[in-house]
């Protein structure tokens, strides 16, 4: 399980997703969040890091926990 939290235009929004489906892209400064899927194919929302309050994984892969801060 990941939460993310960040800062959107309407306030701040707390986001639970799987594990799986979050992950940080260093070349892009991005949080990538898989949202769903689009006539067969993935949709994911990339969300640049300085919205970004905290990022919580547990459980990514191989049990352990991570969390990202501004």
């Amino acid at each position: 399980m990941a939460v993310i939290k960040y800062e959107t235009p309407d306030g701040p929004i707390e986001y639970d997703v799987a594990a799986s489906k979050i992950s940080y892209e260093e070349e892009t400064e991005h949080w990538r969040v898989k949202a769903g899927e689009k006539n067969g194919r993935d949709v994911y929302e990339l969300i640049p890091r300085e919205r970004v309050f905290s990022v919580q994984v547990a459980g990514a892969k191989k049990g352990t926990s991570v969390t990202r801060t501004k």
